[in-house]
Formats: C-alpha cells, structure tokens, sequence
C-alpha cells in the first residue's frame, strides 16, 4: 500500500487543489462570457471504448449482426453494448519487453478482451462502464518477474466508469467524473498506452470543460489507477496529477497550450543530494496540421522545473515532424521527425535534467520495438508509407537514436534505466530501428497489422556491459470490435 501523507503535503495538497479549483471556476467564468459552444468536437480526450473509430451512436448499420447490441431502449435512455477483441503473437530475438541483451528468442502470445455498456439519457448526458481482460501465454517471463504489476496480465478488472454531461443547461460547460483515460498532446502529454496488453495509464478523475466556438478548456485532477494482475484494481500510484489543457477553435491549424503537476509524496523520490518528494511543473504548447493531402506538421514543446528529491529539476522536451502526401497513385507519404528529451549532464550536481515524458505514450513515437523511451533521447527518424489499395497500408521506419548526455541513462519504453555509463566514455550512439510495417482493414469492424523490425546495437551498447548483440522482433495482430 502506498505511504501515507504526512500532515504539511496533505495542507499543500489541499491548497493545490484550491488552486486548481480557483483556476478551474475562472476559466469556466471566461468561457461563460464567451458563448455557447457547437455541437461539434472539442479536445479529444479518446473514451477508447470497444466502438469502430468511424461510428457513432445510433450510426450502426442495421445489417450488422451485432445491430441487435446498438440503441437499445432502457428506460429514459438508449444502451450501446461495445466488444473489443485484441490478440498479437510476438517473436522477440535479443530483448524482452522487460529489457535489452537476453541473448535468446522468446515468444508471447497476448489476448485482451473489453467489454463496454454505454447507456445514453441524452445527446450531452452518458454514463460508460467498461471491463477489460488481458492475457499472455508461451512467454518464459513470469508474473513475478514483472513485480507488482505485469504490462501482460490483469484478469477481470474495471478499465472505466464515469459519467459526462456535456453543455449543462444549454451552457458551455461540462464535466465527466469517475474512471477514465485522457488523450491529450499528440498522444505525449497524456496517452492510455494502448500498445500493450493491459494499458499504461487509468485514471480516477474529475475533469471540468468550456467548450465555445473560440476555445475549449479542460481542467483536470486525477489519480492514476495501479494495474494489479489478480485484484480490482482500487489501489493507486503515490502521487496526484492536476493540469489545464486549452486549445484554440476554428483555426486552419491544431494550437494548444497546457499545464500539468505531478506531486508524489510518498518521500521515497531519491534524487543526488537526497530523498524528499518530487514536484514536477510541465507546461508547454502543441500543433499540428494533420496528415491528408500536402504538407502536415506536428511541434510539441514541453519544459520542466520542480524538485525531485532534494534536486532542482530543470528539463525539457521537443517532438517536431513533417511530411508531405503527394496527390498520386497510391498516395505515397515521406516525413520527418525529430524527437528530443533532455538528459541528466552531471549526475552530482543536484540538478535534474533528465526530461520526464509527462503521462503520455513512450512506445510507439520512437520506433515500433519500444527500446527507448522519451528520456535522455535524440531520435532522427524518417518514414514512408503507400496505400496499395484502399484498405491496405505498408510503411517503412527507420529511427537513429542518440543519448542526449552520455553521462545519463538509456532509459527503457517502461522509463526504467536500461544501462548507463557515469563516466561518458561509452559515448552517446545508442543505435539504429529499422521498421517494416503493414496495415489491412478488412471490413469496418476487423483490422489486421503485421511487421517486422531490427535494432543495430550503437557504440554505447557495444562499450557497457550486458547483451550487445542486434535485436529482432516479428509481430501478427488481429483487431475485431464493434
């Protein structure tokens, strides 16, 4: 069970959450005095419930099997029932997904299964219940190797629960309360992790939001929900989340700007001067032009300033793309990315640069085996991809991957220091992901992905001790939802 909060940090979480409540009550008061918003989408925040991306309520075609499931009458509302089938075999030659340098193959076998009751009173007013299943066979790792919580394995558990009211009394205003995910910042800022089997990031929150037709503000407090593989999940991780997320309407263009805390204060954060708290400030701005036809940008910026332990936290972080969709046969894509986190410089100088990748996805930005994540990290990657046919999609990855310092850590997809070298003579080439990727959508409800992928091992895996040798991974999923 997580430690609990001495007297001072519960006072300064009592006034950090005035503080955001105050915040919150006056951004709202902005939004009033704006007007009324339209019934069109505002920031999505990804419910990620068992529902095709295309459809919508009542939009199911009644031809469907399942159409039977789909706007039933029950009481003063309608019930959609949503099923979400997920299973992906994997072939892993070099790593697992616990780390680097196995020096052996392994497979796994992963299942996951949602099951969703949406029940609808009205156009603004829904209440979601959501349970998930997930499963993993033919691996050599265990539950026990993967501690308290496994990134394969949680039997019967509730993934969401909560209710929204979107424009209370005609009103711009709105608020969505209980379990939930939250999708914000080009999947960097806040993500649900979606690539692995049990999902990285639930939250127990609240969130309040004005939706207008100049802006859309959020304001947020969460607890993030600790996965355990064999109980209800009721338990949760040491420290709280608040933020603000704003965007901007009606422009040519995505443009955001947040503000997130994270407070942990268990005591047990270890940092070079000693152990205390951590208390991270994360602000910064998004935007993007979305992919389609011509050219498409993506900037996310983020800068850090707090404490960790007893260090004076000073970090930050930039993903910037581009890429242009040519008008051709098969609508041929190139882009480029470059993604940055900062490093530690000097791991006795009570400073902490290393950049924290907030609670967004550390997975799939930075190439498809997940051997990095957005920490101490320069990725320069470049990507194509073709559309044989319509339902079809191949794209080719290929990621360079640097250590910002080369006195810090190569940090692991979990955020977890891999290996490191405090001396820095094992330089910063950490190596290089090449990615064969090909996407079917068969029919509206079942899509089929496969691909196959190789990291070269850099100098600095080379030079540290552990495996060194290139990795390879294979991989076949299979989606079917409704």
């Amino acid at each position: 069970m997580p430690a609990p909060i001495p007297a001072a940090a519960d006072r300064y979480r009592r006034r950090l959450g005035a503080s955001i409540a105050g915040a919150t009550v006056a951004l709202l008061l902005v939004c009033v005095q704006a007007g009324e918003a339209p019934a069109g989408p505002g920031i999505s925040d990804a419910s990620n419930v068992a529902v095709p991306p295309a459809s919508s309520a009542g939009s199911t075609p009644s031809d469907r099997w399942y159409a039977p499931l789909k706007n039933i009458e029950a009481g003063p509302g309608a019930l959609d029932i949503g099923v979400d089938l997920r299973t992906r075999y994997e072939y892993l030659d070099e790593f697992t997904v616990l780390g680097y340098g196995t020096g052996a193959g392994d497979d796994v076998l992963l299942f996951r299964a949602r099951l969703s009751f949406d029940y609808r009173l009205s156009d603004s007013a829904h209440a979601l219940v959501e349970f998930q299943d997930a499963r993993y066979w033919l691996n050599r790792l265990s539950r026990s190797d993967f501690g308290r919580t496994c990134t394969y394995y949680d039997e019967a558990d509730l993934r969401q629960a909560y209710f929204e009211w979107k424009r209370i009394g005609a009103s711009p205003l709105g608020v969505k309360l209980g379990r939930q995910i939250f999708l914000y910042g080009d999947r960097r800022l806040f993500a649900p992790a979606e690539w692995g089997n049990v999902g990285n990031y639930w939250w127990d929150a609240a969130k309040f939001y004005c939706d207008t037709d100049i802006v859309r503000v959020d304001a947020f407090y969460a607890r993030r929900v600790l996965s355990e593989p064999e109980d209800w999940n009721f338990d949760h991780w040491p420290y709280h989340a608040g933020g603000i997320y704003a965007r901007v309407q009606q422009l040519p263009v995505t443009l955001d700007a947040f503000y997130v805390v994270k407070h942990d204060w268990s005591g047990h954060i270890r940092g070079e001067r000693g152990t205390g708290d951590e208390q991270r400030h994360s602000f910064g701005v998004f935007s993007e032009r979305p992919a389609g036809q011509g050219g498409d940008y993506g900037l996310f910026a983020v800068g850090q300033l707090g404490k960790y332990g007893r260090d004076d936290i000073r970090a930050f972080g930039i993903a910037a793309r581009g890429g242009y969709t040519f008008d051709a046969e098969m609508t041929p894509r190139i882009g480029l990315e470059l993604n940055y986190a900062s490093g530690d410089r000097d791991p006795d100088d009570g400073v902490a640069g290393s950049f924290d990748g907030v609670f967004g996805a550390m997975d799939l930005p930075y190439g498809w085996m997940n051997v990095v994540s957005w920490k101490n990290l320069e990725d320069g990657a470049l990507n194509v991809s073709v559309k044989p046919a319509a339902p079809l999609t191949l794209g080719l990855e290929y990621h360079y991957f640097r250590l910002a310092r080369s006195r810090d850590a190569w940090y692991w997809a979990s955020g977890k220091p891999e290996r490191r070298d405090r001396t820095g003579d094992a330089g910063r080439d950490l190596g290089h992901e090449l990615d064969v990727i090909g996407r079917w959508q068969v029919n509206r409800e079942l899509e089929v992905l496969a691909g196959y992928a190789r990291f070269f091992a850099g100098r600095f895996v080379r030079d540290t001790p552990g495996g060194r040798a290139n990795a390879d991974w294979v991989f076949l999923q299979v989606t079917y939802l409704f």
